[in-house]
């Protein structure tokens, strides 16, 4: 079992490897939006010139957000159906 934290770390990490050959890979996990669901951190990100400079260009439209499962500590992106359950929810 790993803590919130370790989740937001490991989450955070997925996210820098993942992203490295992205055309926009200069992302950051969004840490005061992500939540618990059962055993996982659902860990949202965009791109950082629209979370440190507002520039609307610049947010991402239809990415995944990662999941880190807390008793396994492994990360992966969610599905296109659980985002749409999430924001059925409210939480995305």
């Amino acid at each position: 079992m790993i803590s919130h934290e370790e989740g937001i770390e490991r989450a955070a990490a997925f996210l820098s490897v993942s992203s490295k050959y992205w055309k926009s890979s200069n992302v950051r996990t969004m840490l005061e939006q992500a939540f618990t669901d059962g055993m996982r951190l659902i860990v949202p990100y965009d791109h950082v010139d629209y979370l440190d400079h507002g520039r609307t260009g610049m947010q991402l439209a239809g990415n995944l957000p990662v999941a880190a499962d807390l008793v396994t500590g492994h990360c992966s992106f969610i599905s296109r159906k659980e985002v749409e359950e999430f924001m059925g929810r409210d939480l995305l």
